[in-house]
């Protein structure tokens, strides 16, 4: 074992004497030297990841499932959007894992939820800690996805009527041709809200609201409006207005935009939306077989504008191409899945490190890139698990809520 080795160890085993300490900026640096864990099983990857999210839950003591750990100030506290869409994970947890504890977190998540909706039927965008009572379209439509699958895994209708109230709020406050530019983050209309109306559509379906339905084919049809027919680029991808100026996008956002148009092709029978989708996933798997890589942030021509990548869109991705490759029967697809799913994991530790973020996924690979440096977010964790037990045949009912 080499100097560097043995400084680099002692540094992360300092970085936090407990789950609730954060680290300082030095033991984050220390954290980076370290190499992630080669070749561990995917079934070792997939318990290091669920137990770091069942951590993430227990830390805030509400319910809730904390933000995510960062290296500056710690755990962050409960955040009800992404709380929300992960009870299909933790459901799907308690299915693959034969373990009855993961439904009673889906539970605890539900139970700290209902009281936080607000009067008009919206959920408050951002952590409990920042805000208690400006609604977010976009949160709101995440904590219904929730809300509709413990509905139909249970005898719970509080969830249920939850989830409607929600939705009809959603379609109060869109617009005549189908976006939403109230209530959103940044204020800007963007397209990656087609993964909240795609929960739109399932809401409809699971309670038999024909006007949900047709809310969410309007923002279907604008969506698709915003697609160049060249490319298949997806315009207003970005989280701000100067991204969508300079048509870049991270590539979190990207996957919502066509994991969304996708769902909702299926749903809605809309061959157009599930063609516009598959046109944007093959670029994409295109250039990770081209770089071996995505790199986090891509323009319109599905160019690199990172040398970083984004861990959470790597994973949405695998889910994306791995639906395809079901649908498609595409190996090309099935590839893609896998190899997006590594990329996805390639800085998780497993078995060393703090506890904090030890089976986590941090935000960007290396940790200083510049989504969410130095951080761990449950959503990347989320979706890292939903690939993982996608690619394990155990991922039932996580993307489609009340499939039989």
């Amino acid at each position: 074992m080499s100097v560097r080795t043995t400084l680099r160890d002692t540094l992360i085993a300092a970085a936090t004497s407990g789950p609730r300490r954060p680290a300082s900026i030095v033991d984050a640096a220390a954290a980076l030297l370290r190499s992630p864990d080669a070749g561990a099983p995917r079934d070792e990857r997939l318990r290091a990841v669920a137990d770091w999210l069942a951590l993430a839950q227990e830390i805030p003591g509400d319910g809730g499932v904390s933000w995510g750990y960062t290296f500056r100030r710690g755990w962050v506290a409960s955040y009800p959007e992404t709380t929300g869409y992960l009870v299909p994970t933790f459901l799907a947890v308690a299915e693959h894992l034969r373990d009855p504890a993961w439904r009673e977190r889906a539970a605890r998540a539900i139970s700290f939820l209902l009281p936080l909706q607000l009067a008009a039927g919206g959920f408050p965008g951002r952590t409990v800690a920042q805000n208690r009572t400006a609604p977010s379209v976009f949160n709101t439509a995440q904590i219904m996805h929730g809300l509709l699958r413990w509905s139909d895994a249970s005898t719970d209708d509080r969830a249920r009527r939850a989830a409607h109230k929600a939705a009809r709020w959603l379609v109060s406050v869109q617009d005549p041709d189908g976006a939403w530019r109230s209530h959103v983050h940044n204020g800007v209309a963007t397209t990656y809200t087609a993964h909240a109306s795609c929960w739109l559509a399932d809401a409809g379906r699971l309670t038999d609201d024909p006007d949900l339905v047709a809310a969410a084919a309007r923002h279907l049809d604008w969506v698709l409006a915003q697609q160049d027919p060249r490319s298949g680029w997806f315009d207003l991808a970005g989280f701000s207005a100067s991204d969508h100026a300079s048509r870049v996008s991270v590539t979190h956002t990207i996957a919502y935009v066509i994991w969304g148009v996708l769902h909702l092709g299926v749903e809605l029978d809309r061959p157009d939306a599930v063609a516009a989708a598959r046109q944007a996933a093959t670029a994409i798997a295109a250039l990770l077989a081209r770089m071996g890589t995505i790199p986090g942030v891509l323009d319109h021509a599905w160019r690199p504008r990172a040398s970083w990548t984004c861990a959470t869109g790597d994973a949405q991705m695998s889910l994306v191409f791995l639906r395809l490759a079901n649908m498609d029967g595409d190996d090309r697809f099935h590839r893609a899945a896998q190899a997006a799913i590594e990329l996805a994991g390639k800085a998780q530790r497993t078995t060393a490190g703090p506890v904090a973020v030890r089976g986590g996924i941090p935000g960007s690979v290396p940790m200083t890139g510049a989504y969410l440096p130095f951080c761990y977010p449950n959503w990347a964790a989320k979706f890292y698990l939903d690939g993982l037990l996608a690619l394990d045949g155990g991922l039932h009912g996580v993307a489609h809520p009340g499939a039989s």
